[in-house]
């Protein structure tokens, strides 16, 4: 009798100080990883010697309690990665390569990086700015700062979704990333609380953007797709539909959560729990696979 192979689910992957991993066990689990890549709240004391701004400013530029509100869904069969280190410090939804060369001492060398909007504006894969007019640090840092963060926070936080998707379409033949951020109150006069984001049809499918918005408007959320968050570096680095790999942006508005004055959880902050258990859930568990 030929034995029967056990699914290839095992994975060499432990949390470090960098990246926090769940990984449901093997016969729960689902094609869906969650990425939280802007929740993270350890600030390097190093880091907090360098800026300008107090504690209370930085923790502006956080995606906050996003990984609270995610963390029942391991159970439900959803594998969750999550940045430990804040935005701020280092924004792993960039390509290591969005470099201000002026941060540094010596500069780096400009041909080497990518000079994006972003990066124009402060915002690269080490910020320079928390907000237009607001400086991080006191003074240019010193080159071996860029290796150090690339190399100890930027690379294991990627390594450890290019290895959990590689291992999910290992098991179920295709593997789906829903990256997960906050947004504040967009200035627009229809209500806005969701934003889902695909490139504009790039790294996902119709079916799952539309299924997406359909559970989020049955809860009583409004959604729009797109505008004015349409995806970043991870939604478009891993989500190659050609490779059976799809992965949608999710925005949702802190006022939904956050008490916007205090940055603490509000009234609703239980409920918008509940409701995206049960949302990304309902999803990871009706969307079907290749392998069905």
């Amino acid at each position: 009798m030929k034995k029967v192979q056990k699914p290839p689910c095992a994975l060499p992957l432990r949390p470090s100080q960098a990246v926090g991993i769940q990984l449901p066990p093997c016969k729960s689990r689902t094609p869906f990883l969650l990425s939280s890549p802007h929740s993270g709240r350890n600030y390097p004391t190093d880091f907090l010697k360098t800026t300008i701004l107090p504690l209370n400013e930085l923790e502006r530029m956080e995606d906050r309690f996003i990984n609270e509100l995610l963390q029942d869904l391991p159970a439900h069969g959803l594998s969750l990665i999550q940045a430990l280190f804040p935005r701020s410090f280092c924004d792993v939804n960039r390509d290591w390569r969005e470099l201000d060369a002026s941060m540094f001492s010596p500069p780096l060398i400009e041909q080497d990086l990518i000079h994006s909007a972003k990066v124009r504006a402060g915002y690269g894969v080490i910020p320079r700015c928390l907000a237009p007019g607001k400086s991080i640090y006191r003074y240019c840092l010193p080159v071996e700062e860029a290796r150090t963060r690339l190399t100890h926070y930027w690379q294991p936080y990627h390594h450890a979704l290019h290895t959990t998707l590689e291992s999910l379409i290992e098991q179920f033949g295709t593997a789906i990333l829903l990256d997960i951020h906050s947004m504040p109150p967009l200035a627009q006069a229809r209500p806005c609380d969701i934003v889902l984001g695909n490139k504009h049809g790039t790294t996902c499918s119709h079916d799952l953007i539309s299924m997406a918005e359909d559970l989020f408007t049955a809860k009583g959320y409004h959604v729009q797709r797109n505008v004015p968050y349409p995806g970043g570096y991870i939604t478009s680095r891993y989500g190659v539909m050609e490779e059976n790999k799809q992965s949608l942006q999710i925005e949702i508005n802190r006022a939904c959560y956050v008490n916007l004055g205090t940055l603490k959880p509000n009234r609703h902050f239980t409920t918008m729990q509940k409701d995206l258990t049960d949302i990304l859930s309902a999803m990871a568990h009706s969307f079907p696979t290749s392998k069905e």
